[in-house]
């Protein structure tokens, strides 16, 4: 098919001792971070492929984590079933060091996202709550319920005011992060929801679920707009790419999907090793990365046929 994007894989990246359980990339894709059940956050070059930092200080499974667009500050959610309360810790990169922790979650922090250019946190996590805190101060500027189960991802759409969660309940909300007010409830997934980005135009939602479909909601009227159907596992991670034309989507099926949205058909599928855990994509699309659950990390040069 003419202008579909290539995923064109790079060696894997190779360092983690358990199952690479959250990746993030740079804006530019430069640089990649990724947290591990071996409780460490290591950085990576991708033009080497290899380590250039390990951040230490984790004391418990590290679940989730998010890098600003420059990569100098990231952001990571920690905990474990045994332990009482997660921790969301952020980070200076270059100094290889925490800066300050952000407690309150009863539970482990199972997913987070960062707005650099507004300096706020959102957090979610086993206890069912999805929190804003203030990136500067450590503050927790809003505690925002409605699900009924374990908040397994969120993200902030480009507008810095709404956040989209999803969890195990089976829905994915949207949220007034300014106000602390929940906006709506998706709901369609027919079982545990794992995954969630927002388009670059803020109009969609992309989510993925144990159910193993894929879905696109019209954030507007909060209507499934799409239903992308195809793998043959739990959806781990989803992306859009910026020009909202194509989805990615990996999932414990060891496939990591190419998906044209109007249509809703996958165009191109690429495997991984292990059971895909996360799926991260650079913000001008250039570049994409999954954690598997064998220790690697797979990553992909995403070409742009005209």
């Amino acid at each position: 098919m003419s202008g579909v994007p290539r995923l064109e894989v790079r060696e894997p990246l190779v360092g983690h001792t358990r199952r690479v359980s959250c990746v993030a990339l740079t804006a530019d894709g430069s640089q990649l971070l990724s947290g591990s059940l071996d409780r460490t956050l290591r950085v990576w070059s991708v033009a080497e492929g290899a380590c250039s930092k390990t951040l230490l200080g984790e004391t418990s499974d590290v679940n989730a984590v998010a890098a600003s667009p420059d990569g100098k500050l990231a952001v990571s959610g920690s905990g474990e079933m045994t332990l009482a309360a997660g921790i969301a810790r952020v980070w200076n990169v270059s100094a290889g060091s925490p800066l300050r922790e952000l407690a309150g979650h009863e539970g482990e922090v199972s997913a987070v996202a960062l707005d650099a250019a507004r300096g706020r946190v959102a957090t979610g996590g086993a206890d069912g709550t999805v929190r804003v805190w203030e990136l500067a101060s450590g503050r927790c500027l809003h505690v925002l319920n409605g699900h009924d189960g374990w908040v397994r991802a969120v993200a902030f759409a480009p507008d810095g005011i709404r956040i989209v969660s999803a969890s195990m309940d089976g829905t994915v909300r949207v949220w007034d992060a300014v106000a602390g007010a929940a906006i709506r409830t998706l709901s369609g997934h027919g079982d545990k929801v794992y995954a969630v980005a927002v388009s670059a135009d803020g109009r969609f939602a992309l989510s993925g679920a144990k159910g193993q479909d894929v879905r696109l909601w019209d954030l507007t009227s909060g209507a499934c707009a799409r239903v992308l159907e195809g793998h043959d596992g739990v959806v781990r991670g989803v992306a859009l790419l910026p020009d909202g034309r194509w989805a990615l989507s990996a999932a414990e099926d060891k496939t990591v999907r190419l998906w044209e949205v109007e249509s809703g058909r996958c165009v191109a599928t690429v495997t991984t090793s292990g059971a895909a855990q996360c799926l991260a994509l650079s913000a001008d699309g250039r570049r994409a990365a999954a954690g598997t659950y064998d220790r690697r990390i797979f990553v992909w040069d995403v070409s742009r046929p005209a």
